[in-house]
């Protein structure tokens, strides 16, 4: 797959290599379907595919919407408690770029475990996950950064670990603000965890905002002219916060890690050269089908 040269290495050709010209001849890229798929206790499922791109390549969200989105699949669900639905694609507030294969019938449930089925191309790809049961934070709160209520803040939580099984957690953030709406959920830093450190232990532990992708703003004009509104990982004065936290199985928490660095730095996993653990089994594909058992939040930060 074509890649981007790392910075440090390309100065290190400028200062040590002056005196001999260097060409760097990049691999023909190969395009691959990429899968961005979810199901959560008490919602439909979304499944959301795409085909990846040069990682040299300029893009914008038409771009992605008119060339990248692939619509002509045949997406199916089933469920081990018997339940099977064909998905259709339309438009859905659920999905980024605003339409996805959604389904009508099946429900996420705990303790149920899911496969997804697609047909493209006369290719098949499949993967399966399950959602685990839901748990209960014991507390959470803003920690303001100066002492008063005027000054950004992170989100601080006391997480009482299970130490019956091993966990793996995400979590994800919603700002209503006065200088900021979010239009999907952000990722948090970290954006996933596991119990390595504290199996069995309550947990005292920091949420900050992700950066997202600027293609996902409510408008580039946000990006643009308010850059560091819509950047910011902290919470503010005005903020409405919707606070949401899952446990996830081993597969998706294995993907969800392995793209940590480029999600926490505002890049598009799937536009990115680091090798990335997908969960979905067929040729030439990258992504997740993965399971949420959530709970969701909201922290009011007063004026």
């Amino acid at each position: 797959m074509r890649c981007a040269i790392p910075l440090f290495l390309f100065l290190s050709f400028l200062l040590f290599s002056c005196q001999k010209e260097i060409e760097v001849q990049l691999p023909d890229y190969e395009k691959k379907l990429v899968v961005e798929a979810y199901i959560e206790n008490g919602e439909h499922p979304v499944v959301m595919l795409s085909q990846s791109i040069d990682y040299m390549s300029n893009v914008n969200i038409d771009t992605l919407r008119k060339n990248i989105l692939v619509n002509d699949a045949v997406v199916t669900v089933s469920s081990t408690n018997g339940d099977r639905e064909r998905l259709h694609f339309a438009p859905t507030d659920r999905a980024p770029l605003g339409c996805a294969y959604i389904g009508d019938t099946i429900v996420g449930q705990p303790g149920v475990s899911y496969k997804l089925e697609i047909l493209w191309h006369e290719k098949s790809y499949t993967a399966t996950t399950s959602i685990l049961q839901p748990f209960e934070l014991d507390s959470v709160w803003f920690a303001y950064h100066t002492q008063g209520q005027d000054s950004a803040a992170t989100i601080r939580m006391l997480l009482s670990d299970d130490p019956a099984a091993t966990n793996y957690y995400q979590f994800f953030v919603k700002v209503h603000g006065n200088d900021l709406t979010d239009r999907c959920w952000v990722t948090s830093i970290p954006v996933v965890l596991d119990d390595a450190t504290f199996n069995g232990q309550t947990f005292n532990f920091e949420i900050m905002r992700g950066n997202p992708s600027p293609l996902f703003a409510p408008n580039q004009e946000m990006v643009q002219n308010n850059a560091m509104d819509y950047y910011r990982v902290t919470f503010r004065p005005g903020d409405t916060v919707e606070f949401r936290y899952a446990a996830i199985d081993y597969p998706s928490y294995k993907f969800w890690s392995s793209a940590n660095a480029d999600i926490v730095f505002g890049q598009n996993p799937f536009l990115s050269p680091t090798p990335i653990c997908s969960n979905i089994v067929g040729p030439n594909v990258i992504g997740v089908w993965c399971g949420y058992a959530s709970n969701k939040r909201t922290l009011i930060f007063g004026h």
